[in-house]
């Protein structure tokens, strides 16, 4: 029991300088300490190691000369910076401190460690250089931490709400582009379909010739065309109509008097160049051509003009 005693008691003496560490030099005017935040840092944070000096007097009692950065193990600097401060004693004195920090990132996990280093001052009433030397420090990396929002549900949740937006967005995008195609498609379809005048009388220009040699077939195309036209037109039966049969059903239709004589007029005269024999000059034809042309345009437009 006597020896477990005093193993418990040496631990508490360990544990009572770690947490309270001396100072590396006592035998200066100097009272110079080093020390670290914590012994236990994780990989992904930083320790922070100081260096204090501490000395009774104004801060320009000494000149520091220089610091040394520390020889590092298992460790890199990330940055540093530097602090003054002056403390009223009870005893009516002032107390100087100037505090170096040093920023150090780990490299991986197990120890590192800060090796002493030498720090070289000035006593600005003797002039005489002085030096201090710093003790090595040891410090364990351990296991990194979770960064804020880096569970593994957060994860999921953040990266499935990526994705609903991105799939989201694409179908929102391909809808609108499919709506719109279908739009220009449908009005390309309105604009594309025919009316039965804009039918014949594209026929009418692409296949009625007026060559002079050939007016009597082409008169004869030209009347087919117009029959065809009309019976298109209200339903007629196909073929085998007779020019009497088709003007009188002609007659009953909605038609201008002006369009229906247009119409006695013009199949009369071709069926005698057809059937009689009888000839037609160009400029009849042109006539006969013009009439055609002047009965599909006006029923085109819905209204009989006289030209």
């Amino acid at each position: 029991m006597r020896i477990l005693n005093i193993i418990i008691l040496q631990l508490l003496l360990v544990t009572a300088l770690s947490a309270n560490p001396e100072p590396d030099s006592v035998t200066s005017d100097i009272l110079l300490r080093t020390f670290i935040e914590s012994d236990n840092v994780p990989l992904n944070r930083e320790v922070i190691y100081y260096v204090e000096l501490r000395w009774q007097g104004d801060l320009n009692k000494y000149q520091i000369k220089e610091i040394q950065e520390p020889a590092l193990t298992n460790l890199t600097i990330r940055g540093s910076g530097s602090s003054n401060k002056v403390n009223a004693l009870p005893d009516g004195n002032m107390q100087s401190i100037k505090r170096i920090t040093f920023y150090l990132i780990p490299a991986e996990i197990g120890m590192s460690y800060i090796d002493g280093m030498t720090i070289r001052y000035t006593n600005t009433a003797s002039g005489q250089d002085e030096s201090l030397i710093s003790g090595r420090i040891g410090v364990k990396i351990i296991e990194p931490l979770d960064e804020p929002g880096s569970s593994p549900l957060v994860s999921i949740l953040v990266w499935g709400l990526v994705i609903i937006i991105i799939v989201g967005s694409i179908i929102y995008f391909f809808l609108k582009f499919q709506k719109r195609k279908d739009a220009e498609r449908l009005r390309a379809d309105a604009e594309s379909v025919e009316t039965t005048e804009q039918k014949y009388l594209r026929l009418l220009r692409e296949t009625i010739q007026f060559e002079s040699d050939n007016i009597k077939e082409s008169l004869s195309d030209l009347s087919h065309l117009l029959t065809g036209y009309f019976t298109e037109k209200y339903n007629l039966p196909a073929g085998g109509i007779s020019t009497g049969n088709l003007l009188e059903i002609l007659q009953e239709k909605d038609l201008s008097e002006e369009t229906f004589a247009r119409i006695k007029d013009f199949y009369p005269r071709a069926d005698m160049v057809k059937f009689a024999a009888e000839k037609v000059n160009i400029s009849e034809f042109h006539r006969l051509y013009d009439t055609v042309e002047l009965v599909i345009e006006n029923q085109s437009k819905g209204n009989i003009d006289e030209s």
